[in-house]
């Protein structure tokens, strides 16, 4: 089964079902050094805007500038999906909804979920239902 986000994923962005371009982050290497901070930290409730800028010796300003104009994605939703998709596959292998939230970082598993829902149009429990 192909699970496609909604085009940004956010509650802000409106509900459209078309497929975005995967992101490239092999293509820049700040999007590479954004991808390994987010891969070694995904967990960490404390990941944020202001964590990422400052590990990257930036401000937040500049970060969101940069990010935006490689990859027409705030860092904030970047991280977000980041987390989502690694909630995604975390259900694929059987970890419950709480145990996910945990894992990917997000404060309870109702977050997670309403997150999850209005980013792939189902819930955590309709996805793990719905696997193959």
């Amino acid at each position: 089964m192909l699970l496609v986000p909604k085009s940004g994923c956010t509650r802000r962005s409106p509900v459209i079902r078309q497929a975005r371009p995967k992101l490239r982050l092999s293509q820049d290497a700040l999007l590479l050094r954004i991808n390994e901070l987010l891969a070694a930290h995904f967990s960490d409730p404390v990941l944020n805007v202001d964590w990422l800028a400052d590990q990257l010796a930036m401000n937040r300003k500049t970060l969101y500038r940069k990010v935006q104009n490689l990859i027409q994605l705030p860092p904030a939703d970047l991280i977000r999906q980041y987390r989502l998709q690694k909630a995604a596959e975390l259900l694929r292998s059987g970890h419950n909804v709480s145990e996910t939230a945990d894992l990917t970082g997000f404060s309870t598993a109702s977050h997670l979920a309403a997150l999850f829902r209005d980013c792939y149009g189902q819930t955590p429990t309709e996805f793990m239902a719905n696997r193959v």
